[in-house]
């Protein structure tokens, strides 16, 4: 049991280290002994997502086992910093660029994730030489301050797992059933009735028709025989006949009108 508190406490605690990137107007000795001054402020920051910070020396020995022997030859270049980081080993790398301006010294410090080679923060100072070491401290300070809460290693862990059974989730309910759609375009279907009272009133224009032609047919006769005809007599009955049959189809007419004006005001407006 203490054995794997033991190995969970290790685990739970990074690693990092300073690493010079790039070098303008110093040799590599200067170089490293600033490195080493970072990583001494660094290390000294309570409770720093950067852990356990160890000298420049491990960082360098690890590095030219993995085929870098000098760290400066990256140039500050984003890529090459990012492969230093993912092969160190380190949890976290910090990346020093140092150019020499004069009497004061331009520093970059970048906090690179040791599994994904992405830059965590950055900071960037020109530094007087006289004031050198106290100027690294406050470098030190300001990059911890800007690193995000970066979880550990040990955070990836597996829930223990429960007796309590796992509840599904309710299929959702099936949606509505969809009312068909009325069409614009669909026109209502009469009902029958006014269909016959359609049809009654059609039968009392043509009556009409006809009542009007044979009404004509026999005045006009009549005219004719009165004055060209002397058997005028003889032809009596043929006129009065074509009269009735005038005066039927007016009744006719009158009856089909009626009974369609009826049918239609008592039929309902739609067939439903």
């Amino acid at each position: 049991m203490f054995g794997a508190v033991t190995l969970a406490l290790l685990a739970a605690a990074p690693e990092s280290s300073v690493v010079v990137a790039r070098r303008i107007g110093l040799d590599a000795a200067r170089a490293q002994e600033l490195a080493q001054q970072l990583a001494s402020a660094l290390e000294q920051q309570a409770d720093s997502p950067l852990g356990a910070v160890l000298p420049t020396a491990s960082a360098n020995a690890r590095l030219a086992k993995a085929g870098f022997p000098d760290t400066a030859v990256c140039n500050g270049a984003a890529a090459c910093v990012a492969s230093l980081a993912k092969v160190s080993g380190f949890e976290r790398l910090v990346s020093l660029q140092l150019v020499k301006l004069g009497g004061d010294l331009a520093v970059d410090a970048s906090v690179i994730d040791g599994r994904t080679g992405q830059s965590l923060a950055v900071v960037t100072r020109t530094i007087k030489a006289k004031a050198l070491s106290t100027e690294l401290s406050a470098l030190a300070v300001e990059l911890v301050s800007k690193l995000p809460a970066v979880a550990t290693r040990a955070a990836a862990t597996v829930p223990a797992p429960t007796d309590q059974p796992v509840k599904r989730a309710e299929p959702p309910p099936p949606p509505p059933p969809l009312e068909p759609a009325v069409t614009a375009a669909a026109a209502p279907a009469l009902p029958t009735g006014r269909i016959v009272a359609l049809g009654l009133g059609g039968a009392a224009v043509v009556s009409i028709g006809v009542a009007i032609a044979l009404g004509v047919s026999a005045v006009g006769q009549s005219n004719q025989l009165s004055v060209l005809d002397p058997s005028y007599a003889m032809r009596v009955a043929s006129v009065r006949q074509s009269a009735l049959f005038a005066d039927v189809s007016w009744a006719a007419a009158g009856a089909f009108a009626v009974a369609a004006l009826a049918t239609w005001l008592l039929t309902p407006s739609s067939a439903n």
